[in-house]
């Protein structure tokens, strides 16, 4: 039988998205080696990405909201008065 070489790869991904990959993984029943190991499975037999390498619908328009909103002003409303005052407020 041979023996096959691993090779490790190490990734960085921030924490928060971590947590909820590793959240779906488990519902799946795979551990995040699993997933990767696919992933370079499904890359290698398609020779590309197994998944299309483009931003939704939802994600294009997120992005323009959050460049359209940027130098907005920020206003920290901790109480619900504060938030009624705000929502009432006739700029």
């Amino acid at each position: 039988m041979t023996q096959t070489t691993k090779k490790r790869i190490h990734v960085q991904v921030d924490r928060s998205l971590a947590d909820e990959g590793d959240a779906v993984l488990s519902e799946l029943g795979l551990t995040p080696t699993t997933a990767i190991t696919m992933f370079y499975k499904r890359l290698v037999a398609q020779g590309a990405l197994p998944f299309p390498a483009e931003l939704t619908q939802r994600e294009k328009d997120e992005l323009a909201i959050q460049k359209l909103t940027t130098d907005w002003p920020v206003k920290d409303l901790k109480t619900p008065e504060e938030i009624k005052d705000w929502a009432e407020k006739d700029d």
